[in-house]
Protein backbone atom coordinates (compact mmCIF):
# COMPACT_ATOMS: atom_id res chain seq x y z
CA UNK A 1 0.00 0.00 0.00
CA UNK A 2 1.33 3.28 -0.88
CA UNK A 3 1.54 6.36 1.16
CA UNK A 4 -1.47 7.68 -0.36
CA UNK A 5 -3.54 5.29 -0.15
CA UNK A 6 -3.30 4.74 3.86
CA UNK A 7 -5.69 6.69 5.94
CA UNK A 8 -4.12 8.51 8.73
CA UNK A 9 -7.35 7.63 10.84
CA UNK A 10 -5.87 3.81 10.20
CA UNK A 11 -4.45 1.61 13.14
CA UNK A 12 -1.75 0.30 11.35
CA UNK A 13 -0.94 4.23 10.70
CA UNK A 14 -1.23 5.61 14.01
CA UNK A 15 1.52 6.40 15.71
CA UNK A 16 2.54 4.20 19.39
CA UNK A 17 1.93 6.18 22.46
CA UNK A 18 4.45 6.74 25.20
CA UNK A 19 2.16 5.52 28.19
CA UNK A 20 2.25 5.64 32.43
CA UNK A 21 -0.19 5.11 35.35
CA UNK A 22 0.28 8.50 38.09
CA UNK A 23 -1.30 9.71 40.96
CA UNK A 24 -1.64 13.31 40.34
CA UNK A 25 -1.82 16.17 43.52
CA UNK A 26 -4.64 18.33 43.73
CA UNK A 27 -3.48 22.17 42.43
CA UNK A 28 -3.12 23.26 45.79
CA UNK A 29 -0.52 19.65 46.63
CA UNK A 30 1.01 20.67 43.51
CA UNK A 31 1.85 23.98 44.05
CA UNK A 32 3.24 23.06 48.04
CA UNK A 33 5.30 20.54 46.11
CA UNK A 34 6.59 23.61 43.75
CA UNK A 35 8.24 25.05 46.23
CA UNK A 36 9.77 22.31 46.98
CA UNK A 37 11.34 22.70 43.50
CA UNK A 38 11.90 26.03 43.90
CA UNK A 39 14.22 25.85 46.52
CA UNK A 40 16.35 22.51 45.02
CA UNK A 41 16.56 24.64 41.82
CA UNK A 42 18.39 27.11 43.49
CA UNK A 43 21.13 24.45 44.93
CA UNK A 44 21.31 22.13 42.28
CA UNK A 45 20.09 24.34 38.83
CA UNK A 46 18.34 22.49 35.75
CA UNK A 47 14.91 22.27 34.61
CA UNK A 48 11.78 22.65 36.70
CA UNK A 49 9.36 20.38 36.54
CA UNK A 50 5.93 22.43 35.59
CA UNK A 51 3.27 21.91 38.46
CA UNK A 52 1.05 20.43 36.23
CA UNK A 53 3.07 17.40 35.72
CA UNK A 54 4.23 16.70 39.31
CA UNK A 55 2.96 13.27 39.71
CA UNK A 56 4.03 9.55 41.03
CA UNK A 57 4.50 7.11 38.77
CA UNK A 58 2.69 3.79 39.25
CA UNK A 59 3.27 2.04 36.05
CA UNK A 60 5.48 2.84 32.95
CA UNK A 61 4.29 1.11 30.08
CA UNK A 62 6.86 3.22 27.52
CA UNK A 63 5.60 3.07 23.50
CA UNK A 64 2.40 1.24 23.36
CA UNK A 65 0.59 0.43 20.25
CA UNK A 66 -2.61 2.24 19.65
CA UNK A 67 -4.92 -0.76 19.94
CA UNK A 68 -3.16 -1.93 23.27
CA UNK A 69 -4.05 1.79 24.53
CA UNK A 70 -7.39 1.43 23.56
CA UNK A 71 -8.34 -1.29 25.39
CA UNK A 72 -6.70 -0.01 28.24
CA UNK A 73 -9.00 3.33 28.01
CA UNK A 74 -11.98 0.93 27.86
CA UNK A 75 -10.62 -1.47 31.16
CA UNK A 76 -9.02 1.54 33.25
CA UNK A 77 -12.55 2.87 35.03
CA UNK A 78 -13.37 0.35 36.30
CA UNK A 79 -10.62 -0.30 37.85
CA UNK A 80 -10.63 1.18 41.56
CA UNK A 81 -7.57 2.96 43.20
CA UNK A 82 -7.35 2.73 46.88
CA UNK A 83 -5.70 5.84 48.53
CA UNK A 84 -5.16 7.59 51.17
CA UNK A 85 -2.67 10.46 52.68
CA UNK A 86 0.75 10.65 51.73
CA UNK A 87 4.10 12.49 53.79
CA UNK A 88 6.92 14.15 51.40
CA UNK A 89 9.53 13.87 53.49
CA UNK A 90 13.09 14.00 51.94
CA UNK A 91 14.82 14.64 48.85
CA UNK A 92 16.54 12.40 46.36
CA UNK A 93 18.58 12.10 43.32
CA UNK A 94 18.52 9.82 40.40
CA UNK A 95 22.49 10.44 39.57
CA UNK A 96 22.18 8.76 36.15
CA UNK A 97 18.91 10.99 34.73
CA UNK A 98 19.98 13.74 36.92
CA UNK A 99 16.93 13.86 38.29
CA UNK A 100 15.81 15.48 42.02
CA UNK A 101 12.59 14.28 43.73
CA UNK A 102 10.49 14.82 46.66
CA UNK A 103 9.71 11.60 48.44
CA UNK A 104 7.62 9.58 50.98
CA UNK A 105 9.67 8.08 54.07
CA UNK A 106 12.47 9.25 55.81
CA UNK A 107 14.84 6.23 53.68
CA UNK A 108 14.22 3.87 51.31
CA UNK A 109 13.70 1.18 53.76
CA UNK A 110 10.26 2.95 54.82
CA UNK A 111 7.42 1.91 53.11
CA UNK A 112 3.71 3.24 52.43
CA UNK A 113 1.61 0.31 52.49
CA UNK A 114 -1.52 1.32 51.03
CA UNK A 115 0.81 2.61 47.90
CA UNK A 116 2.29 -0.48 47.54
CA UNK A 117 -0.61 -2.43 47.68
CA UNK A 118 -2.26 0.04 44.48
CA UNK A 119 1.04 -0.78 42.85
CA UNK A 120 0.82 -4.09 43.43
CA UNK A 121 -2.79 -4.41 42.24
CA UNK A 122 -2.26 -2.56 39.25
CA UNK A 123 1.03 -4.25 37.84
CA UNK A 124 -1.74 -7.54 38.75
CA UNK A 125 -4.02 -6.09 36.41
CA UNK A 126 -1.46 -4.99 33.47
CA UNK A 127 0.01 -8.67 33.87
CA UNK A 128 -3.34 -10.12 33.20
CA UNK A 129 -3.21 -8.09 29.89
CA UNK A 130 0.32 -9.12 29.01
CA UNK A 131 2.22 -6.24 30.38
CA UNK A 132 5.42 -7.21 32.55
CA UNK A 133 5.75 -6.24 36.16
CA UNK A 134 9.40 -4.17 36.77
CA UNK A 135 11.93 -6.43 38.59
CA UNK A 136 13.23 -3.41 40.03
CA UNK A 137 11.63 -2.24 43.71
CA UNK A 138 9.33 0.63 43.15
CA UNK A 139 10.47 3.83 44.59
CA UNK A 140 8.03 6.47 44.76
CA UNK A 141 8.55 9.84 44.05
CA UNK A 142 7.65 13.18 42.86
CA UNK A 143 10.17 14.19 40.03
CA UNK A 144 10.94 17.90 40.77
CA UNK A 145 13.93 18.68 38.64
CA UNK A 146 15.47 16.95 35.30
CA UNK A 147 19.30 17.84 34.15
CA UNK A 148 20.15 19.04 37.77
CA UNK A 149 23.63 19.79 38.47
CA UNK A 150 25.48 17.91 41.20
CA UNK A 151 24.74 19.64 44.66
CA UNK A 152 24.24 18.52 48.48
CA UNK A 153 20.63 17.69 49.30
CA UNK A 154 21.71 17.58 52.61
CA UNK A 155 21.48 21.48 52.30
CA UNK A 156 17.77 21.39 51.55
CA UNK A 157 15.08 21.12 53.80
CA UNK A 158 11.24 22.10 54.00
CA UNK A 159 8.27 20.88 56.59
CA UNK A 160 6.97 17.53 55.69
CA UNK A 161 4.21 17.82 52.86
CA UNK A 162 0.74 15.70 54.31
CA UNK A 163 -1.28 15.42 50.46
CA UNK A 164 -3.29 13.01 49.23
CA UNK A 165 -3.81 12.04 45.30
CA UNK A 166 -6.71 13.56 43.35
CA UNK A 167 -6.50 11.58 40.33
CA UNK A 168 -4.88 8.05 39.26
CA UNK A 169 -5.01 7.98 35.83
CA UNK A 170 -3.52 6.81 32.43
CA UNK A 171 -1.13 9.43 30.72
CA UNK A 172 0.38 9.56 27.37
CA UNK A 173 3.42 11.38 27.68
CA UNK A 174 4.71 13.48 24.34
CA UNK A 175 8.53 14.88 24.28
CA UNK A 176 8.50 18.39 23.75
CA UNK A 177 11.60 20.97 23.64
CA UNK A 178 9.93 22.89 26.90
CA UNK A 179 9.43 19.34 29.19
CA UNK A 180 7.14 16.53 28.11
CA UNK A 181 3.19 17.22 27.76
CA UNK A 182 0.35 14.64 29.01
CA UNK A 183 -3.00 14.08 27.98
CA UNK A 184 -5.08 11.89 30.65
CA UNK A 185 -6.53 9.23 28.51
CA UNK A 186 -8.43 7.78 31.56
CA UNK A 187 -8.72 7.47 35.13
CA UNK A 188 -9.64 4.62 38.03
CA UNK A 189 -12.02 5.61 40.31
CA UNK A 190 -10.81 6.48 43.34
CA UNK A 191 -11.86 5.21 46.91
CA UNK A 192 -10.39 5.56 50.38
CA UNK A 193 -9.10 3.04 52.71
CA UNK A 194 -12.11 1.61 55.07
CA UNK A 195 -11.57 2.38 58.84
Amino acid sequence: MSSEERSPHRPDSAPALRLFFGLWPSPEAAAEMSKWAEDAHALCGGRVMRPDTLHITLAFLGSTSPERAEQLMREVPTWPAVVDDLILQRYGRFTGPRIVWAGPGRSDADRVPWLDSLYDELWGRLAALGWQKPASTFRPHVSLLRKAGPCALDQLGRPPLLWRPQRCVLVASTPSPGGSQYQVLAAMPLAGLQD
